[in-house]
Formats: structure tokens, C-alpha cells, sequence
């Protein structure tokens, strides 16, 4: 009996079979199949979400430029008569005034980029002086009522080495905006303190010494605004590089030096180009629209006050390249800034927008 057992035990287990080798190698090929489909979605999707990232970074940059810019360029003039005499104004001869808008075409520094100063008055530190004090044309204060509106409150704003701009609006040679540095902190009293801009050709042109300012001026915070793109490795300014290009604010036409204001990184490109109010000297203000419009991408020093619109082209690029490598582009043709010789795998928006400058296009009309 128990022999018996044992022989059917024996006969079960013979019967038992594994796997084949080629069963083994079908399901490995099976499985191989299946994780490499499921490795090439996976790196699809990386690579997606990727590009999705770098779209989404570039086209905040290019958003968060495009509105610090174009704000300030809709600003300029503002509480101007479109020149500014006095500080950063002489440059050898009498003329050589601020316009409210100057133009660098390929500047120096900025490898074919463009750059561009805007000049305007703060709109929310306006005050008018006391129009019972006469000051000279020398003089290194100027005077406020503390006790109307809220001038207390603004002359506690102004701080030493900051700007005043002043819009006279009695000289004798018509209406004349100036410009001074100043020397200390504005005083409880009602009293700016302010250095000489006789020194200044273009100011001691307007108001000589000797001669008095008007009694009742328009006062505002000077914003003096240089927009430019710092890509430059060697110049040891800022943080821009050939690789690393960032759009940069200078607030005192020294630029580039190294108080200057990083604001967006990878900003590649900036191109300006102007449209100005009578382009044809025929007196009547030009037209900015349609194919008849003139758009030039410079403009002297004496056009600088007759901008009606600007308009600017904007490039942007991601802030690394492909993560396949397989891509490949090249910065591309704006404005008259040529096409790049070389390619690269950086992705890349452009932006193009026209800006009324408002304060220079109403003094035309006035």
C-alpha cells in the first residue's frame, strides 16, 4: 500500500513542468516592449512639462518688461515742457538740454541692443513752491507752504543725492523745466536744499546768474529712467552676461554701473523705434498709423521732445536650452538689429508694442 503511494507521488510530481527558455525570452521581450514604452511617454512628458515651464517663464518676463517699459515711456515729459535744464544737461554747450526722451541706437555696450532714458516727474509728490518767496537763479533752496494739502508729508519723501524737476511756467524765454540734485534731506520748515546748477551751460543759458526764478513753480521728484539690456561678460557691471542677458534700470544716466537695477533675466533683445509729431516740418502733427506713418530707430537730441509714439520690440528667451539638444534656432532679424550668425537651442518669444507718449503729444496741441 504504501509502495503504491509513493508511485503516484512520484508519477504527480514528473508531471509538473516549468518555463522554456523560449517562453522566458518571449516575456522578456514582452516586458521590454512595454517598459520602453512606458520609459518614452515618461521622457515625452518630462520634456513637455519642460517646454511648458520655459513658455510659462518667458512669457512672464516678457509681460513683466514689457508693462515697467512701456509704463514709463507713456510717462515721459510729464511735468516737463519736454526739456529739462540743469543737472546731467551740460555737455559742453548751451544747448545740450535733456530732452524727455533720449534714444542709444546699438549702444556700446549693448552688443546691436538699443537703450532708452525717459524723463518725467513723479505724479504723486507734486507741489507748487511758495509764491511768496522769489528765489535767483543760484539759489540752493527752494521754499514750500507746509501748510497746504499734504506738502509736509511729501517734502518728508525727498532725500539727499535724489533729483527736483521744476516747470516754470513765467521765464521770460517761455515755459522752462529744471533740474537739481539734492544736497540734504528736505526740512520740516518747508525748506529743499539743493546744490547750484549755474554750473550747468545749458541751465545758466535759461536762467543766468543774476536773474530771478519765477515765485510759483511745479515741483515734482525727477525720475530720469535709462533702460538697456546688460550682456556683456568683461564690463564687471551687473549681472548680465553673454548667456545670461538681463534688462537693467539706471536712475541717474550713469549707466552701467553697479548701483543699477537688475529687473528681468533673460531679456536678449531690445529695439526701439520713434515716431515723431511733424517728421515732414510741414507744422501739423504727423500721422503714427497706416502706411503712410515715418518710424525711425534713432532720433537727435532736438527730436527727443517731439516723440508722439514709440514703438518696442521686446525679445525674450528661455532660461536654458532644449533638454532633448535636438532643437535648434538663432536670435532672430528686429528692428535693424541683424539676424544671429550662429544657432543655439534656446526657445524664444518676441513682443511687439506702439506706446502714445500722451504729455509730449498734449504740449503739441497746446
Amino acid at each position: 500500500m504504501m509502495r503504491r503511494l509513493q508511485s503516484e507521488g512520484c508519477r504527480r510530481l514528473g508531471t509538473r513542468h516549468g518555463f522554456t527558455l523560449i517562453e522566458m525570452m518571449f516575456a522578456i521581450a514582452i516586458a521590454s516592449v512595454v517598459l520602453t514604452a512606458l520609459y518614452s511617454l515618461f521622457t515625452l512628458q518630462s520634456r513637455q512639462f519642460i517646454f511648458q515651464d520655459l513658455q510659462m517663464e518667458m512669457h512672464q518676463n516678457q509681460r513683466f518688461a514689457t508693462d515697467i517699459v512701456t509704463r514709463s515711456v507713456r510717462m515721459a515729459g510729464f511735468g516737463t515742457s519736454g526739456r529739462v535744464d540743469g543737472y546731467l544737461g551740460t555737455g559742453g554747450d548751451v544747448d545740450h538740454d535733456l530732452p524727455a526722451i533720449v534714444s542709444y541706437d546699438n549702444w556700446s555696450g549693448g552688443n546691436g541692443t538699443d537703450a532708452i532714458t525717459v524723463i518725467y516727474g513723479d505724479p504723486s509728490l507734486t507741489m507748487g513752491t511758495d509764491n511768496s518767496v522769489v528765489e535767483n537763479c543760484e539759489t540752493t533752496q527752494l521754499a514750500f507752504k507746509t501748510g497746504i494739502l499734504d506738502y509736509s508729508s511729501k517734502l518728508a519723501e525727498y532725500s539727499a543725492d535724489e533729483m527736483v524737476m521744476c516747470m516754470d511756467y513765467a521765464a521770460l524765454s517761455g515755459m522752462e523745466t529744471y533740474l537739481w540734485v539734492l544736497s540734504a534731506d528736505a526740512s520740516g520748515t518747508g525748506n529743499m536744499y539743493v546744490h547750484d546748477a549755474t554750473s550747468y551751460l545749458d541751465y545758466a543759458g535759461v536762467c543766468p546768474v543774476g536773474d530771478n526764478l519765477s515765485p510759483a513753480m511745479f515741483c515734482s521728484k525727477a525720475q530720469v529712467m535709462t533702460f538697456y539690456v546688460d550682456n556683456n561678460d568683461s564690463d564687471g557691471v551687473g549681472p548680465g552676461s553673454t548667456n545670461h542677458p538681463v534688462l537693467m534700470l539706471d536712475m541717474d544716466l550713469d549707466y552701467p554701473e553697479a548701483d543699477d537695477i537688475p529687473l528681468v533675466e533673460n531679456v536678449e533683445d531690445l529695439q526701439f523705434e520713434y515716431c515723431l509729431l511733424d517728421a515732414d516740418g510741414d507744422g501739423a502733427i504727423d500721422s503714427c498709423t497706416g502706411s503712410s506713418a515715418v518710424w525711425v530707430d534713432t532720433i537727435t537730441a532736438a527730436e527727443g521732445s517731439k516723440v508722439q509714439m514709440v514703438r518696442l520690440h521686446l525679445l525674450v528667451r528661455s532660461s536654458r536650452d532644449d533638454p532633448g539638444g535636438t532643437y535648434r534656432n538663432t536670435r532672430p532679424n528686429l528692428a535693424n538689429h541683424t539676424v544671429s550668425a550662429s544657432a543655439d537651442g534656446y526657445y524664444r518669444q518676441i513682443l511687439t508694442t506702439e506706446v502714445t507718449v500722451r504729455n509730449l503729444r498734449m504740449q503739441a496741441n497746446l
